[in-house]
């Protein structure tokens, strides 16, 4: 073959290597249009959702929710409704730190995953905020119950009432049981007067009063003492006044161990043990008021809220497949989490894009119209739930032995208390 020929193949394959290459950017280009144009349409798609659970326990019971209902039900949803879009949900452990629920989202936003279901813990979001809100992600929490977290225009959401939010329900519980003043024994930090000032501004709407603010400090061996001298001469003079069934005592703390020594001392006390005792949500279903002081806590009830579902039809049939699962009855938490799942899921389809912006331009309305299997899911200014169902527990006897004891309910929704009159199973109408 001539040097000539040779030549002029080699020139025509350059040109044809080279259209090649034309053809294949032109393929690349229009590979990527019509993947525009698929996520534009959300037609076709897999989106990938982030969750994290806070420890190995919880990681556990999230893995197994997410994947064997959760997920299940979401893509059900979506083919019912015609959208060939699916959900695939990437379950992390925190392993109970602040630095590994980090770690977390550093991994998720790599795999382009800016939308996560979490974090459990508040200390977990604590440490997180700064990066969701420069890295463009949205955190939508199940259980991180701080009011420190309690912040508008930022990328964290959660179906969780603010801790502060029991201040009103423990105002009703009070005026229900016709009490028109408390001697209040608060540990002395920021949450603990937080909350203070919260219930003196809820109880007053009422017209109750606090006849007596006593503040707990450390050591608290050296306080209690004092503060229960000082409890009892202000109760002997208020019953005076409003009579023993008038007057009560409020315990706000967040379960510290003062809080126990103080019910264990209190039959010392002869007037303040005969007042009707309450307490914050802390003080519910807490066994160290058993293990420390049973018959005490038995005789003065420490009616103390907790958070609860919203029973409901869908609660029910979610509860029963949860149970056969887990052999535990679904609670707040976990009935959150399969809300926060349908709402996003909703919002995406409704916006038509994973845009963290828009997402969470869409999603308060949305929400505002999702009565899910925790209840209402509404969010406040904050982006935080807006109202919950709370159950009252305290402490009695049961079979012989101290046990937890619910005492009651307030409906979030009404704002009023049912307190169990008798049988357990019956309630009776709010005052």
């Amino acid at each position: 073959m001539s040097w000539g020929l040779t030549g002029l193949l080699i020139i025509n394959l350059d040109k044809l290597t080279n259209h090649l290459h034309l053809y294949e950017d032109e393929i690349e280009r229009l590979q990527g249009m019509i993947s525009e144009l698929k996520g534009k349409m959300l037609e076709n798609l897999t989106i990938k959702i982030g969750v994290t659970a806070a420890c190995d326990r919880d990681y556990e019971r999230t893995r197994r929710f997410f994947k064997e209902i959760i997920e299940k039900d979401v893509n059900e949803y979506c083919s019912k409704i015609n959208h060939g879009v699916k959900f695939d949900f990437i379950i992390k452990n925190n392993n109970g730190t602040g630095g590994q629920a980090l770690e977390n989202l550093y991994e998720l936003k790599n795999l382009g995953i800016n939308i996560i279901i979490g974090h459990p813990w508040s200390s977990q979001c604590y440490v997180s905020m700064s990066y969701i809100n420069e890295n463009n992600m949205l955190l939508f929490s199940s259980s991180a119950s701080s009011y420190q977290l309690a912040r508008s225009d930022d990328n964290f959401l959660r179906l969780s009432p603010d801790d502060m939010a029991q201040a009103r329900v423990i105002a009703e519980m009070l005026r229900s049981r016709g009490i028109n003043a408390i001697i209040v024994l608060y540990i002395d930090y920021e949450w603990g007067v937080k909350l203070f000032n919260k219930l003196v501004n809820e109880f007053s709407k009422y017209g109750g009063v606090v006849e007596k603010a006593i503040p707990i400090s450390r050591p608290w061996e050296a306080n209690i003492t004092n503060c229960l001298y000082e409890a009892e001469a202000s109760a002997r003079e208020a019953v005076t006044r409003y009579g023993s069934k008038s007057i009560a005592v409020q315990l706000i703390g967040a379960g510290e161990s003062a809080l126990r020594e103080i019910v264990r001392q209190a039959k010392d006390y002869p007037t303040l043990y005969d007042l009707y005792w309450f307490g914050s949500h802390f003080a519910a279903k807490n066994k160290g008021f058993i293990e420390e002081a049973p018959e005490e806590s038995s005789h003065l009830k420490i009616f103390s809220p907790l958070p609860t579902v919203k029973e409901s039809p869908l609660y029910s049939m979610l509860n029963e497949r949860y149970y056969t699962l887990f052999a535990e009855p679904l609670d707040l938490d976990m009935a959150s989490r399969y809300d926060i799942a349908f709402i996003i899921a909703e919002a995406i389809l409704e916006a038509r894009t994973t845009d963290v912006g828009k997402l969470l331009e869409v999603i308060p309305e949305i929400a505002s119209k999702t009565f899910g299997a925790s209840g209402w899911c509404k969010l406040d200014e904050n982006g935080d739930r807006e109202m919950s169902d709370y159950e009252i527990w305290g402490y009695g006897y049961i079979d012989g032995r101290v046990d937890y004891i619910k005492y009651g309910l307030y409906d979030g929704l009404r704002g009023k208390i049912f307190w169990y009159k008798d049988n357990p199973s019956r309630l009776t109408s709010p005052n």
